[in-house]
């Protein structure tokens, strides 16, 4: 049985030259949509169990594992929209330096006051804040900072190095869904090529979450365990990303995501 029943790979390769624009994305996730429904319809009947967006998923794992620390990278807790606020966690930190075109002030001493106990925000990249300010391990990170390869990639690599043994992390933005979305790292970026680097690993767990579970993004999941590594050599375009995504970036539905790492909710459905 295939990990991703609603095909997403197919749809995308199909897909790929009729879409490529960065707002065409909309005519993709229709598709998705379309087609995942319908899985779910077949799996579940008329009322599939749904996952309405990323806190959602994060809030889930973290009741289910009973985790206490959870970090996010790219956390905006200044606004009360955020995903930041509203993970629901016994201790939260949060890194981010403020803007996207550089270290912004805005924001510094503005809310931190108003954080509640146990949580932390640093105003400072990724890379700083692992070398200069973490001092702890964490059970849950949630990586949703600057969307360009080597970063995601530092941001993986550090994340491992400053996880629990039974920890996760969850990294925002996955699979581009048009051409053009791959080019800005304030869209989608090029995430998928820092976890697939981690692929050429045994020693870890790894999958990506494809829409729609409620929102059009896909999700990626990291965990310290095993798997059978990506055997190819990478080649960093759209292209060989869509010729080997099934594989290469582990695509599963939201029926596997649940069986894989909500099993105690799976028992309930």
């Amino acid at each position: 049985m295939p990990l991703d029943r609603t095909r997403f790979g197919e749809l995308l390769r199909s897909q790929r030259e009729i879409y490529k624009e960065m707002d065409d994305w909309r005519l993709v996730y229709a598709s998705q949509n379309n087609r995942a429904v319908k899985v779910a319809q077949l799996l579940w009947g008329d009322n599939p169990p749904w996952v309405q967006d990323k806190a959602e998923v994060i809030n889930g794992l973290i009741a289910a594992n009973d985790y206490k620390d959870y970090l996010e990278i790219g956390g905006q807790p200044w606004s009360e929209r955020s995903t930041f606020a509203k993970i629901v966690c016994e201790r939260k930190d949060s890194v981010n330096p403020g803007h996207e075109d550089g270290r912004d002030e805005k924001h510094k001493g503005q809310f931190e006051d108003k954080m509640s106990p146990g949580n932390n925000h640093y105003h400072l990249y990724s890379d700083e804040f692992f070398k200069e300010a973490c001092n702890k391990k964490y059970d849950i990170v949630f990586i949703d900072g600057f969307h360009e390869h080597s970063q995601v990639y530092r941001d993986i690599e550090n994340s491992l190095n400053n996880l629990n043994d039974e920890g996760i992390i969850v990294l925002h933005d996955m699979i581009p869904l048009t051409r053009d979305l791959e080019t800005s790292p304030f869209r989608t970026g090029d995430c998928w090529r820092g976890f697939a680097d981690f692929r050429k690993r045994e020693d870890l767990q790894m999958h990506v979450l494809v829409p729609p579970w409620g929102s059009e993004d896909s999700l990626g999941f990291i965990k310290k365990g095993s798997q059978v590594p990506f055997e190819k050599e990478i080649e960093y375009n759209y292209d060989f990303l869509l010729d080997n995504i099934e594989d290469m970036m582990s695509l599963i539905d939201l029926k596997s995501f649940i069986e894989i790492y909500l099993p105690q909710a799976n028992k309930q459905l």
